[in-house]
Protein backbone atom coordinates (compact mmCIF):
# COMPACT_ATOMS: atom_id res chain seq x y z
CA UNK A 1 0.00 0.00 0.00
CA UNK A 2 1.36 3.46 -0.88
CA UNK A 3 0.92 6.69 1.00
CA UNK A 4 0.60 9.98 -0.83
CA UNK A 5 1.36 13.53 0.34
CA UNK A 6 -1.21 16.21 1.09
CA UNK A 7 -0.12 19.06 -1.20
CA UNK A 8 -1.62 21.71 1.12
CA UNK A 9 0.37 20.67 4.19
CA UNK A 10 3.23 18.56 2.93
CA UNK A 11 2.22 15.84 5.40
CA UNK A 12 2.25 12.25 4.15
CA UNK A 13 -0.73 10.06 4.78
CA UNK A 14 1.51 7.79 6.85
CA UNK A 15 2.51 10.72 9.08
CA UNK A 16 -1.11 11.89 9.33
CA UNK A 17 -2.22 8.42 10.48
CA UNK A 18 0.63 8.20 12.99
CA UNK A 19 -0.26 11.60 14.41
CA UNK A 20 -3.96 10.76 14.58
CA UNK A 21 -3.28 7.43 16.27
CA UNK A 22 -1.05 9.12 18.84
CA UNK A 23 -3.72 11.73 19.53
CA UNK A 24 -6.31 9.04 20.09
CA UNK A 25 -3.94 7.25 22.47
CA UNK A 26 -3.31 10.44 24.46
CA UNK A 27 -7.03 11.16 24.57
CA UNK A 28 -7.87 7.64 25.73
CA UNK A 29 -5.11 7.00 28.21
CA UNK A 30 -4.56 10.59 29.32
CA UNK A 31 -8.20 11.28 30.23
CA UNK A 32 -7.99 10.12 33.85
CA UNK A 33 -5.03 12.45 34.37
CA UNK A 34 -6.84 15.37 32.78
CA UNK A 35 -9.95 14.67 34.84
CA UNK A 36 -7.88 14.74 38.00
CA UNK A 37 -6.44 18.18 37.34
CA UNK A 38 -6.79 20.43 40.36
CA UNK A 39 -10.50 21.22 40.82
CA UNK A 40 -11.88 24.52 42.06
CA UNK A 41 -13.87 22.77 44.80
CA UNK A 42 -14.61 19.45 46.43
CA UNK A 43 -18.19 18.55 47.35
CA UNK A 44 -18.38 16.71 50.68
CA UNK A 45 -21.54 15.29 52.26
CA UNK A 46 -21.27 15.33 56.06
CA UNK A 47 -23.52 15.02 59.13
CA UNK A 48 -24.29 18.75 59.26
CA UNK A 49 -25.24 20.59 62.45
CA UNK A 50 -22.71 21.07 65.22
CA UNK A 51 -20.31 18.60 63.64
CA UNK A 52 -20.21 20.53 60.36
CA UNK A 53 -19.74 23.72 62.37
CA UNK A 54 -16.62 22.10 63.83
CA UNK A 55 -15.39 20.58 60.55
CA UNK A 56 -15.47 23.91 58.71
CA UNK A 57 -12.77 25.70 60.74
CA UNK A 58 -10.81 22.58 61.66
CA UNK A 59 -10.66 20.72 58.34
CA UNK A 60 -12.37 22.48 55.46
CA UNK A 61 -10.83 25.94 55.75
CA UNK A 62 -7.41 24.47 56.48
CA UNK A 63 -7.48 22.36 53.33
CA UNK A 64 -8.56 25.36 51.28
CA UNK A 65 -5.70 27.44 52.72
CA UNK A 66 -3.24 24.68 51.86
CA UNK A 67 -4.45 23.86 48.34
CA UNK A 68 -6.69 26.70 47.15
CA UNK A 69 -9.53 24.19 46.67
CA UNK A 70 -12.88 25.22 48.13
CA UNK A 71 -14.69 22.64 50.25
CA UNK A 72 -18.47 22.64 49.86
CA UNK A 73 -20.35 20.61 52.49
CA UNK A 74 -23.73 19.17 51.51
CA UNK A 75 -26.38 16.90 53.06
CA UNK A 76 -25.45 13.59 54.66
CA UNK A 77 -25.19 10.43 52.55
CA UNK A 78 -25.81 6.95 53.91
CA UNK A 79 -25.25 3.64 52.17
CA UNK A 80 -28.32 3.93 49.91
CA UNK A 81 -27.23 7.33 48.60
CA UNK A 82 -23.62 6.18 48.15
CA UNK A 83 -24.78 3.16 46.18
CA UNK A 84 -26.97 5.30 43.92
CA UNK A 85 -24.19 7.83 43.37
CA UNK A 86 -21.71 5.17 42.24
CA UNK A 87 -24.16 3.19 40.12
CA UNK A 88 -25.33 6.35 38.32
CA UNK A 89 -21.88 7.96 38.25
CA UNK A 90 -23.51 11.09 39.65
CA UNK A 91 -20.13 12.63 40.42
CA UNK A 92 -21.52 16.14 40.79
CA UNK A 93 -23.18 15.11 44.06
CA UNK A 94 -19.99 14.29 45.97
CA UNK A 95 -16.23 14.00 45.56
CA UNK A 96 -15.54 12.47 48.97
CA UNK A 97 -18.09 11.40 51.58
CA UNK A 98 -17.90 11.71 55.37
CA UNK A 99 -20.46 9.23 56.70
CA UNK A 100 -20.83 7.00 59.75
CA UNK A 101 -18.14 4.35 60.22
CA UNK A 102 -20.77 1.61 60.01
CA UNK A 103 -22.06 2.82 56.64
CA UNK A 104 -18.50 3.29 55.41
CA UNK A 105 -17.78 -0.32 56.34
CA UNK A 106 -20.84 -1.51 54.43
CA UNK A 107 -19.81 0.57 51.40
CA UNK A 108 -16.36 -1.03 51.53
CA UNK A 109 -17.80 -4.54 51.78
CA UNK A 110 -20.08 -3.84 48.80
CA UNK A 111 -17.27 -2.55 46.58
CA UNK A 112 -18.67 0.97 46.36
CA UNK A 113 -15.53 2.87 47.37
CA UNK A 114 -11.89 3.18 46.37
CA UNK A 115 -9.06 1.62 48.40
CA UNK A 116 -7.38 4.22 50.59
CA UNK A 117 -4.03 5.52 49.30
CA UNK A 118 -1.82 4.95 52.34
CA UNK A 119 1.18 6.41 50.52
CA UNK A 120 -0.33 9.78 51.49
CA UNK A 121 -0.97 8.90 55.16
CA UNK A 122 1.13 8.17 58.24
CA UNK A 123 -0.72 4.96 59.02
CA UNK A 124 1.51 4.10 61.98
CA UNK A 125 0.26 7.22 63.76
CA UNK A 126 -3.39 6.19 63.49
CA UNK A 127 -5.44 4.22 65.99
CA UNK A 128 -5.53 0.78 64.30
CA UNK A 129 -9.34 0.63 64.25
CA UNK A 130 -9.39 3.92 62.31
CA UNK A 131 -7.33 2.69 59.35
CA UNK A 132 -9.27 0.37 57.06
CA UNK A 133 -8.49 -0.72 53.52
CA UNK A 134 -11.48 1.26 52.23
CA UNK A 135 -12.22 3.94 54.83
CA UNK A 136 -10.62 6.27 57.35
CA UNK A 137 -12.22 7.07 60.68
CA UNK A 138 -11.91 10.84 61.08
CA UNK A 139 -12.99 11.09 64.73
CA UNK A 140 -13.95 8.91 67.68
CA UNK A 141 -17.33 9.26 69.39
CA UNK A 142 -18.57 7.35 72.43
CA UNK A 143 -21.90 5.76 73.29
CA UNK A 144 -21.88 5.68 77.07
CA UNK A 145 -23.82 5.62 80.35
CA UNK A 146 -25.25 8.98 81.43
CA UNK A 147 -27.55 9.86 84.31
CA UNK A 148 -29.55 12.59 85.97
CA UNK A 149 -27.60 13.89 88.97
CA UNK A 150 -30.78 14.95 90.78
CA UNK A 151 -31.75 11.27 90.93
CA UNK A 152 -28.45 9.54 91.55
CA UNK A 153 -24.86 10.31 92.41
CA UNK A 154 -21.87 9.08 90.43
CA UNK A 155 -21.41 6.35 93.05
CA UNK A 156 -25.03 5.22 92.62
CA UNK A 157 -25.08 5.32 88.82
CA UNK A 158 -24.48 2.12 86.82
CA UNK A 159 -20.76 1.44 86.62
CA UNK A 160 -21.04 -0.70 83.48
CA UNK A 161 -23.65 -2.15 81.10
CA UNK A 162 -24.30 -5.13 83.38
CA UNK A 163 -25.46 -2.76 86.11
CA UNK A 164 -27.41 -0.82 83.50
CA UNK A 165 -29.33 -4.09 82.98
CA UNK A 166 -29.45 -4.73 86.75
CA UNK A 167 -26.99 -7.58 86.46
CA UNK A 168 -25.12 -8.70 88.45
CA UNK A 169 -25.19 -5.76 90.91
CA UNK A 170 -28.25 -3.54 90.41
CA UNK A 171 -27.88 0.21 90.89
CA UNK A 172 -29.45 1.79 93.96
CA UNK A 173 -32.10 3.51 91.86
CA UNK A 174 -34.21 1.47 89.47
CA UNK A 175 -36.11 3.58 87.01
CA UNK A 176 -36.80 4.25 83.35
CA UNK A 177 -33.69 4.06 81.21
CA UNK A 178 -33.24 5.60 77.79
CA UNK A 179 -32.05 3.65 74.74
CA UNK A 180 -31.46 4.58 71.12
CA UNK A 181 -34.09 2.92 68.92
CA UNK A 182 -31.54 1.31 66.66
CA UNK A 183 -29.90 -2.12 66.38
CA UNK A 184 -26.31 -0.93 65.90
CA UNK A 185 -24.57 -0.05 69.18
CA UNK A 186 -27.64 -1.04 71.23
CA UNK A 187 -27.22 -4.73 70.34
CA UNK A 188 -23.51 -4.51 71.22
CA UNK A 189 -24.36 -2.81 74.50
CA UNK A 190 -27.03 -5.40 75.31
CA UNK A 191 -24.55 -8.25 74.94
CA UNK A 192 -22.24 -6.52 77.41
CA UNK A 193 -25.24 -5.97 79.64
CA UNK A 194 -25.87 -9.70 79.62
CA UNK A 195 -22.37 -10.34 80.91
CA UNK A 196 -20.39 -10.96 77.71
CA UNK A 197 -16.73 -10.01 78.24
CA UNK A 198 -15.41 -7.24 75.99
CA UNK A 199 -12.84 -9.58 74.42
CA UNK A 200 -15.66 -12.02 73.51
CA UNK A 201 -18.11 -9.45 72.18
CA UNK A 202 -17.59 -10.40 68.52
CA UNK A 203 -18.95 -12.27 66.73
CA UNK A 204 -22.03 -10.75 68.32
CA UNK A 205 -24.61 -13.20 69.67
CA UNK A 206 -27.76 -11.55 68.32
CA UNK A 207 -30.19 -13.81 70.17
CA UNK A 208 -28.44 -13.14 73.47
CA UNK A 209 -28.69 -9.40 72.88
CA UNK A 210 -32.39 -9.66 72.10
CA UNK A 211 -33.03 -11.71 75.23
CA UNK A 212 -31.21 -9.14 77.36
CA UNK A 213 -33.31 -6.31 75.92
CA UNK A 214 -36.49 -8.30 76.53
CA UNK A 215 -35.72 -8.47 80.26
CA UNK A 216 -35.83 -4.67 80.57
CA UNK A 217 -38.40 -3.95 77.86
CA UNK A 218 -40.92 -2.43 80.29
CA UNK A 219 -38.31 0.02 81.63
CA UNK A 220 -37.02 1.25 78.25
CA UNK A 221 -37.76 4.80 77.07
CA UNK A 222 -36.78 4.84 73.40
CA UNK A 223 -35.18 7.91 71.84
CA UNK A 224 -34.56 8.39 68.12
CA UNK A 225 -32.46 11.57 67.86
CA UNK A 226 -29.37 12.69 69.74
CA UNK A 227 -30.91 15.96 70.90
CA UNK A 228 -33.86 14.02 72.29
CA UNK A 229 -31.56 11.86 74.41
CA UNK A 230 -30.04 14.85 76.18
CA UNK A 231 -33.43 16.44 76.78
CA UNK A 232 -34.78 13.25 78.36
CA UNK A 233 -32.10 13.50 81.04
CA UNK A 234 -32.46 17.24 81.56
CA UNK A 235 -36.24 16.90 81.97
CA UNK A 236 -35.84 13.83 84.20
CA UNK A 237 -37.93 11.69 81.86
CA UNK A 238 -35.30 8.98 82.43
CA UNK A 239 -33.02 8.34 85.37
CA UNK A 240 -30.13 7.03 83.28
CA UNK A 241 -29.55 6.16 79.67
CA UNK A 242 -27.41 5.10 76.74
CA UNK A 243 -26.22 8.40 75.21
CA UNK A 244 -23.64 9.91 72.87
CA UNK A 245 -20.89 11.82 74.61
CA UNK A 246 -21.18 14.83 72.30
CA UNK A 247 -24.85 15.24 73.17
CA UNK A 248 -24.58 15.05 76.96
CA UNK A 249 -21.38 17.11 77.18
CA UNK A 250 -23.12 20.38 76.29
CA UNK A 251 -25.88 20.28 78.94
CA UNK A 252 -23.34 19.20 81.54
CA UNK A 253 -21.13 22.18 80.68
CA UNK A 254 -24.19 24.44 80.89
CA UNK A 255 -24.95 23.26 84.43
CA UNK A 256 -27.82 20.87 83.72
CA UNK A 257 -28.22 17.87 86.10
CA UNK A 258 -26.35 15.54 83.73
CA UNK A 259 -23.21 13.45 84.18
CA UNK A 260 -21.60 10.45 82.48
CA UNK A 261 -18.53 8.22 82.39
CA UNK A 262 -16.55 6.36 79.74
CA UNK A 263 -16.31 2.92 81.31
CA UNK A 264 -17.30 0.35 78.65
CA UNK A 265 -18.21 3.16 76.27
CA UNK A 266 -18.69 1.86 72.74
CA UNK A 267 -16.56 3.71 70.23
CA UNK A 268 -17.36 4.48 66.62
CA UNK A 269 -17.33 7.70 64.62
CA UNK A 270 -17.30 9.38 61.25
CA UNK A 271 -15.39 7.91 58.35
CA UNK A 272 -14.25 9.25 54.99
CA UNK A 273 -14.73 7.27 51.75
CA UNK A 274 -14.01 8.00 48.10
CA UNK A 275 -16.70 6.77 45.67
CA UNK A 276 -15.57 3.97 43.37
CA UNK A 277 -14.45 5.20 39.95
CA UNK A 278 -14.66 8.89 40.82
CA UNK A 279 -12.70 11.07 38.34
CA UNK A 280 -11.55 13.33 41.21
CA UNK A 281 -10.07 10.40 43.12
CA UNK A 282 -6.62 12.02 43.39
CA UNK A 283 -7.85 15.18 45.13
CA UNK A 284 -10.42 13.31 47.19
CA UNK A 285 -7.58 11.18 48.54
CA UNK A 286 -5.54 14.30 49.23
CA UNK A 287 -8.39 15.67 51.29
CA UNK A 288 -8.86 12.38 53.13
CA UNK A 289 -5.15 12.40 53.97
CA UNK A 290 -5.42 15.97 55.26
CA UNK A 291 -8.29 14.98 57.55
CA UNK A 292 -6.01 12.40 59.16
CA UNK A 293 -3.21 14.83 60.08
CA UNK A 294 -2.73 15.89 63.71
CA UNK A 295 -3.38 19.64 63.47
CA UNK A 296 -6.97 19.65 62.12
CA UNK A 297 -7.90 16.72 64.35
CA UNK A 298 -6.60 18.54 67.42
CA UNK A 299 -8.56 21.66 66.51
CA UNK A 300 -11.74 19.63 65.98
CA UNK A 301 -11.40 18.12 69.46
CA UNK A 302 -11.33 21.60 70.99
CA UNK A 303 -14.50 22.57 69.14
CA UNK A 304 -16.55 19.42 69.80
CA UNK A 305 -15.67 16.62 72.26
CA UNK A 306 -14.81 13.88 69.80
CA UNK A 307 -11.42 12.24 69.94
CA UNK A 308 -8.72 12.29 67.27
CA UNK A 309 -7.75 9.14 65.39
CA UNK A 310 -4.19 10.35 64.80
CA UNK A 311 -2.38 9.71 68.09
CA UNK A 312 0.05 12.56 67.40
CA UNK A 313 -2.84 15.01 67.82
CA UNK A 314 -2.95 14.32 71.57
CA UNK A 315 0.22 16.33 72.12
CA UNK A 316 -1.52 19.36 70.59
CA UNK A 317 -4.66 19.14 72.74
CA UNK A 318 -4.86 20.86 76.18
CA UNK A 319 -5.10 18.51 79.15
CA UNK A 320 -8.52 19.88 80.12
CA UNK A 321 -9.85 18.96 76.68
CA UNK A 322 -8.25 15.51 76.70
CA UNK A 323 -10.08 14.81 79.95
CA UNK A 324 -13.49 14.95 78.20
CA UNK A 325 -12.54 13.02 75.05
CA UNK A 326 -13.22 9.31 74.48
CA UNK A 327 -9.57 8.96 73.49
CA UNK A 328 -8.23 10.87 76.53
CA UNK A 329 -5.58 8.92 78.48
CA UNK A 330 -7.87 8.37 81.48
CA UNK A 331 -10.89 7.38 79.37
CA UNK A 332 -9.61 5.36 76.43
CA UNK A 333 -8.43 2.21 78.28
CA UNK A 334 -11.95 1.36 79.49
CA UNK A 335 -13.63 1.76 76.10
CA UNK A 336 -14.53 -0.79 73.39
CA UNK A 337 -14.32 -0.24 69.64
CA UNK A 338 -17.33 -1.46 67.68
CA UNK A 339 -16.31 -4.11 65.14
CA UNK A 340 -17.48 -2.39 61.97
CA UNK A 341 -16.38 -5.31 59.82
CA UNK A 342 -18.79 -7.58 61.69
CA UNK A 343 -21.64 -5.11 61.20
CA UNK A 344 -20.82 -4.71 57.50
CA UNK A 345 -21.34 -8.44 56.93
CA UNK A 346 -24.03 -9.23 59.53
CA UNK A 347 -25.82 -5.93 59.98
CA UNK A 348 -28.88 -6.72 57.89
CA UNK A 349 -29.75 -9.87 59.80
CA UNK A 350 -29.11 -8.10 63.12
CA UNK A 351 -31.39 -5.22 62.15
CA UNK A 352 -34.08 -7.66 61.00
CA UNK A 353 -33.97 -9.48 64.36
CA UNK A 354 -34.05 -6.23 66.31
CA UNK A 355 -36.97 -4.79 64.35
CA UNK A 356 -38.94 -8.03 64.64
CA UNK A 357 -38.43 -7.94 68.41
CA UNK A 358 -39.55 -4.30 68.58
CA UNK A 359 -42.79 -5.16 66.81
CA UNK A 360 -43.33 -8.18 69.05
Amino acid sequence: MTYGTDKRTGVTRRRLLQTTTAAVAVSSFGFPYIAQAKPEKLIIPDAGGALRDAYIPSHYKGFTAKTGIEVQPVAYMGIAQIKALVENQAWGQADIIVTSASEAAIAGAQGLVEPIDYDLIDRDALIPEAANEFWLMTLVAASLIAWNTDVMTREQAPKDWAQFFDLPNPPVVKGPRGLWKNAALVMDMAALGDGVAKEDLYPLDVNRSINALERIRKDIYWWEHGAQSAQLLVDNEVDFEFAWNGRVWTPKMEGAPVDYHFNQALLDGDAAVVPKGHPNKKWAMEFAAYMMTPEPQALLAELIPYGPTNTKANALIPAATLAVLPTGPDNFPGTIFVDQSWWAVNGQSAYDAFNEWLLG
